[in-house]
C-alpha cells in the first residue's frame, strides 16, 4: 500500500524521541465542521501541554477508499488542526466485505445503524510506516472523537501501540449519536430498516461501556450520558473557537465588503434547510418593510433548493452559497442569526457567533446543549415564536454595540480556551488515574 502519511511544516524541524509523551488523536475526517473544530482544540490542547501529537482521520462510510475523489480536499483540511503528524486510514475494501458479515453474526443478527458505522471504521487500515511510525512512540494517551471511531482505537492500541492496554483512553461523544441517526433517518444497512430509536441507544451505551472517561460537548449530552452510564467518569468541555480566527476577523478590512445586517452561516443539512424555510415563512414578513440586507452562506443553499425551491427561487440573491473564507463575511456583518427549529448536538455555529462578538439572534435549539441560565446573565435569550424573533432582530440591530459585548463576555465566561483546557485537564487527570484503562 502506498504511503498515506502528512507532514506538518514544524516535522521537518524535530521527530519525537524514544521519550517523548505522545497522544494518538483518533477521530471522523471531517475538517471545517463542529467536530473538526473540536478536534482542533484537542490538538492545540495537548501541545500546549507539551505532548507530541498524532492525528488519525478514521473514515465512517464504506466509499472512503483510497480512489474516494474527495481525499486530497479532506487531507488538507485535516492538515489544518496542526498535529505534528497526521495519518488518513482507508477503507480496504476487501476486509470491509468480509466484516460485514462476520460483524453481523457476532451481533447475533441485531446490529444498528450505528454498528454498521462503528464496525466500518474498524475496518479501516492504515500504511505500514504509519503503524510502524506509531509502533515506535511512547503513546501516552489516545483521545477517540465519536463512538463511531471507537474499535479503531481499541484495535490500534491491541496490535500498533507497544503499551497496549496500559495506556489509559478518553472518548469525547460529540453528540447523542442515537438521536442524530433517528432525527436523519438512517438506514440499517443489513437490514434495510430504520431501527427504533431504544435500538439505537442500546447499541451506543454497549459501545460506551468500553471506556472509562467521557467528554462531552454540552450539557444535554452530559446529563443523557452520565443517567445512562452511571460508573464511568464525565467531563463537560463546550467547544471552542480557535483565537487565530477571532484575531484574523478583528483585524480584517471592513471596508471589502458591503455592510450584510444578518447573516446565517450554515452546511448542508436537513435542520439548517428547516431553519431557513422557517425564516422566510414565519419571520421575514415581519421584517419585510426594514430593507435588511440578509446574507445565508454555505453549502445549506443545496439543502433548501432540494427541499423549497420555490423559497430558493424566491430568495435566489440572499444565498451565497460555499466560500472559501468566511473572515470577510462575518468582518460585514451587524448580527449573526440562528433560526433553528431542529437539530441535535451544541451548535458551533452559535458559540463562533459569540466568539467573534457579533450580536446574535437565536431560538432554544440555537442555544441546545447550553447553560441558559449562565447565557441569561449576559442577555441572551432563546426565541422562539416569529414574533419574538423578529423583535429580537430589530432589539439587537439598534443596540449593537451592547449585543457585541454580551456575546464576547459570554463566550470568555463559557467557551474559552481557558475554560475548554481546564475541563481536559480533569479529563487527562481521571483518565491517567488508576483504573482509567480500556476494556
Amino acid at each position: 500500500m502506498q504511503e498515506m502519511e502528512v507532514l506538518a511544516p514544524q516535522e521537518m524541524a524535530e521527530k519525537p524521541s524514544a521519550e517523548s509523551n505522545a497522544v494518538i488523536i483518533v477521530g471522523p475526517p471531517w475538517p471545517r465542521s463542529g467536530t473538526g473544530r473540536g478536534m482542533q482544540n484537542q490538538v492545540d490542547y495537548y501541545r500546549s501541554r507539551g505532548y507530541y501529537v498524532v492525528f488519525i482521520s478514521v473514515p465512517v462510510h464504506c466509499s472512503y477508499n483510497e480512489s474516494h475523489p474527495d481525499w486530497d480536499m479532506l487531507k488538507t483540511g485535516m492538515q489544518e488542526f496542526g498535529a505534528d503528524r497526521t495519518f488518513h486510514a482507508y477503507i480496504d475494501h476487501g476486509r470491509f466485505v468480509v466484516a460485514k458479515y462476520t460483524e453481523w453474526i457476532r451481533l447475533c443478527f441485531r446490529g444498528t445503524a450505528l454498528d454498521w458505522i462503528v464496525f466500518t471504521a474498524a475496518a479501516a487500515r492504515l500504511s505500514e510506516d504509519a503503524y510502524n511510525f506509531i509502533g515506535r512512540l511512547n503513546v501516552s494517551l489516545i483521545h477517540v472523537n465519536h463512538v463511531f471511531t471507537l474499535e479503531f482505537a481499541r484495535n490500534l492500541l491491541r496490535h500498533a501501540i507497544r503499551s497496549g492496554s496500559t495506556v489509559p483512553m478518553i472518548l469525547e461523544t460529540h453528540d447523542i449519536q442515537a438521536y442524530a441517526l433517528t432525527e436523519r433517518g438512517e438506514i440499517n444497512d443489513w437490514t434495510h430498516r430504520k431501527d427504533s430509536l431504544d435500538n439505537l441507544v442500546r447499541s451506543e451505551i454497549a459501545r460506551l461501556e468500553k471506556t472509562q472517561v467521557l467528554i462531552h460537548v454540552s450539557t444535554d449530552d452530559l446529563e443523557f450520558f452520565d443517567r445512562h452510564l452511571p460508573k464511568k467518569q464525565h467531563v463537560l468541555s463546550m467547544p471552542t473557537i480557535n483565537e487565530s480566527f477571532v484575531s484574523d476577523l478583528r483585524s480584517a478590512s471592513k471596508a471589502s465588503m458591503e455592510i450584510i445586517d444578518l447573516l446565517f452561516v450554515g452546511h448542508d443539512t436537513a435542520p439548517n434547510a428547516e431553519a431557513i424555510e422557517w425564516l422566510f415563512e414565519q419571520v421575514w414578513p415581519l421584517l419585510s418593510g426594514e430593507g435588511y440586507r440578509l446574507k445565508i452562506v454555505g453549502s445549506i443553499a443545496k439543502s433548501v433548493h432540494r427541499s423549497v425551491p420555490t423559497l430558493s427561487r424566491k430568495f435566489e440573491s440572499c444565498f451565497v452559497g460555499e466560500v472559501p473564507d468566511l473572515t470577510p463575511f462575518y468582518s460585514a456583518a451587524r448580527c449573526v442569526i440562528a433560526p433553528m427549529v431542529s437539530g441535535t448536538g451544541i451548535s458551533c455555529k452559535t458559540i463562533e457567533a459569540l466568539a467573534i462578538g457579533k450580536p446574535f439572534v437565536g431560538t432554544s435549539k440555537a442555544y441546545r446543549g447550553m447553560p441558559m441560565d449562565a447565557l441569561e446573565q449576559f442577555g441572551l435569550r432563546a426565541h422562539d415564536t416569529p414574533e419574538a424573533f423578529a423583535n429580537a432582530i430589530l432589539c439587537a440591530l439598534r443596540m449593537e454595540k451592547e449585543a457585541a459585548f454580551a456575546s464576547r463576555a459570554a463566550y470568555i465566561k463559557l467557551f474559552s480556551n481557558e475554560v475548554s483546557f481546564a475541563a481536559r485537564d480533569e479529563a487527562v487527570r481521571l483518565a491517567t488515574s488508576a483504573g482509567a484503562r480500556f476494556s
